[in-house]
């Protein structure tokens, strides 16, 4: 029997991961807002991907309509649409199990208090993937992985099941014991380069071009590894030094999702991410003052910015 999967957005993730599990005949359907249901039932759900380009017709439904019930919701709004994404999702939601795909931790809290920690699995995904203004989803680089694992082990059966229906797509799937290990091991990486990169407005490359750069992203590297370590998920000796060489890499044109959010004036993830990072560190008595820095600096912009630019 097939699994009836709801994915949250067409946008780049959810547009390429639901995308590609429609292409081999997965029941999918997409809960989008109005004006993207209009443009998918125009034009088709579009990827361009150095996998294979695929265009094809999809299922969506928008907030409010009925579609019937799911086993899976694959979640993968921005962090910051996490609230609305949960109101949308209650008359979808009954019995699905839910797997966010979201940056950070702090998610897994939210929906846990609202679905009940049996039913929210762990997710992350590593793709550089956008969504050009004709809704087209681009995939940018030659990442499509999906990582997922239970976090009870009542999860085990659907696991295996999701895990079998996306291994015959073109993505790369993973699925791992102890899932809280990977998505902390994401989170050493990524919070050091969003926080450098938007305090310093500027590419991994740029930065470590100045004279204190490397030292001061190799710092703000070991505030989150320490703050990892309080949280009982210690990275590896080899991962903390894959990252600080990937975090110094001379010319290097790497930089965080986040910092193109802040240059279009967009929302942005900094308070999922460098917010619960700073409060983790500050409950555990542990000193980051680099992350702090980029958290303050996010927040005066946040409160200065445009909201209509989202």
């Amino acid at each position: 029997m097939s699994q009836r999967i709801l994915v949250l957005g067409a946008g780049a993730i959810g547009g390429y991961y639901g995308g590609r599990l429609v292409e081999i005949g997965g029941d999918v359907t997409f809960l989008v807002r109005p004006r993207r249901a209009e443009q998918i039932a125009r034009d088709g759900l579009r990827i361009v991907s150095s996998f294979g380009d695929w265009t094809g017709q999809v299922k969506t439904v928008t907030a409010g309509q009925s579609a019937g019930d799911f086993d899976l919701i694959l979640l993968t709004c921005k962090a910051y649409d996490l609230e609305a994404a949960i109101r949308d999702l209650a008359p979808f939601a009954a019995g699905a199990r839910v797997l966010p795909v979201l940056n950070g931790i702090r998610h897994l809290d939210a929906l846990d208090a609202v679905y009940g920690r049996k039913r929210v699995m762990a997710g992350t995904c590593h793709i550089g993937a956008t969504l050009d203004a004709d809704g087209t989803v681009r995939h940018m680089n030659q990442l499509h992985n999906l990582l997922l694992g239970p976090r009870d082990p009542d999860q085990a059966e659907a696991i295996a099941a999701l895990a079998a229906l996306c291994g015959r797509a073109k993505m790369a799937i993973k699925t791992v014991p102890e899932p809280m290990v990977d998505l902390w091991a994401k989170v050493v990486f990524l919070a050091p380069l969003a926080a450098m990169c938007c305090l310093m407005r500027g590419t991994v490359g740029d930065i470590v071009a100045t004279p204190d750069g490397t030292g001061l992203m190799r710092r703000a590297l070991a505030e989150c590894a320490a703050i990892a370590g309080a949280a009982g998920f210690p990275p590896s000796d080899k991962h903390l030094a894959l990252t600080g060489e990937g975090l110094t890499r001379a010319g290097s044109p790497q930089h965080a999702s986040m910092l193109r959010d802040l240059r279009k004036g967009g929302a942005t993830e900094a308070e999922h991410i460098l917010g619960d990072l700073v409060g983790r560190a500050q409950a555990a008595g542990i000193d980051a003052p680099l992350l702090t820095a980029a958290l303050a600096h996010l927040r005066v912009y946040e409160a200065g910015r445009d909201p209509k630019k989202d």
